[in-house]
């Protein structure tokens, strides 16, 4: 009885090479027939984003400093102290015109034009940049 069994093996090998390669090509089959079904589209986040803002100008506030293509002019600091956001829900969009910074827009204002950017102050911590706010004059300190 242990004989038949050995020499049965080689031929459950190639069985179960058959089915495998069968379900292979068969997959293969229905991909090639219906690619859209088999897409997907994955969305950068700020996860392990090291790159933090640091000063990009003299006055970020009073400044447009905050440059990048696609956008006539320059965009201004519009928060004080960073706001915490999950840098998970946070969608990388590009790099800033230096290169050096990620510019970030929430993923519930992606795709709106006119919603806020952000570029990352830390982990889970974000500078609002656009359009100019009102603050009061610039009066640089003096020594």
């Amino acid at each position: 009885m242990a004989a038949n069994e050995i020499r049965d093996t080689p031929g459950r090998l190639l069985f179960g090479w058959a089915v495998l390669l069968t379900c292979l090509v068969i997959l293969a089959w229905r991909i090639h027939l219906r690619p859209a079904d088999y897409e997907w589209t994955e969305y950068p986040t700020a996860l392990g984003d090291t790159n933090h803002y640091t000063r990009l100008g003299q006055e970020d506030r009073y400044a447009p400093n905050l440059h990048f293509t696609g956008r006539k002019g320059g965009l201004y600091r519009r928060s004080e102290e960073p706001e915490v956001f999950d840098d998970a829900a946070m969608l990388k969009l590009d790099l800033d015109e230096s290169g050096r910074h990620f510019i970030y827009q929430k993923a519930e204002d992606f795709g709106r034009k006119d919603g806020p950017l952000f570029l990352k102050s830390g982990e889970n911590r974000y500078i609002e940049f656009g359009a100019r706010k009102h603050y009061p004059p610039f009066v640089p300190l003096r020594p």
